[in-house]
């Protein structure tokens, strides 16, 4: 091993270890909590790190370079997850008729579940797809216009996805809240 191909190699530890915990974090909160892909993806994004090490001008620091590697691979991820996943809803679908409903506020019942335990649980019982549409838009803080982007869909598709996402999300945490109730 010559003193370049060393040098790499220590300097990529040090990547490794300055940011993989919070790459992990990172890619964990975005794919739905699912830890076996974000622990997939956190290899593949270490490997592109690995990988980059010699086109890296230095024009930035480390953990900006290393963040937007994991921004695109996640990119990359919901372009890829969002093209396979095609949804019919079924007109009659008893979750459309709730979102009519004026007494429904799914943002405050999203809110007020977000300081729940049960919300892990009920977030990994819904699809995948409706988990990272709803971390984008209630953790990442993205608009729909983003979400719409990042997923290479439109806009209206996003809105609607996000409110099949949200009654999902709202009828496991009331199954949720039910069988505590029974348990208790």
């Amino acid at each position: 091993m010559n003193i370049a191909e060393n040098r790499n190699e220590e300097k990529f530890i040090s990547l490794y270890r300055a940011f993989v915990n919070e790459i992990y974090q990172y890619v964990f909160l975005r794919t739905g909590l699912d830890a076996a892909l974000a622990e997939d993806m956190t290899q593949d994004i270490f490997l592109d790190v690995f990988k980059g090490m010699g086109e890296f001008k230095g024009l930035c620091s480390n953990r900006t370079w290393v963040f937007r590697i994991a921004r695109n691979k996640l990119f990359d991820f919901y372009r890829k997850h969002y093209r396979q996943k095609i949804e019919l809803v079924d007109i009659n679908d008893p979750l459309i008729e709730g979102l009519s409903d004026p007494e429904q506020d799914a943002e405050k019942l999203m809110e007020s579940a977000l300081e729940s335990e049960m919300v892990c649980d009920c977030l990994n019982r819904i699809p995948g797809h409706y988990r990272i549409t709803l971390m984008l838009k209630y953790v990442d803080g993205k608009s729909i216009k983003q979400i719409a982007e990042l997923t290479d869909k439109s806009p209206k598709a996003i809105e609607s996805l996000l409110k099949r996402s949200k009654n999902a999300f709202i009828k496991e945490y009331r199954l949720a809240q039910k069988r505590e109730e029974f348990n208790l």
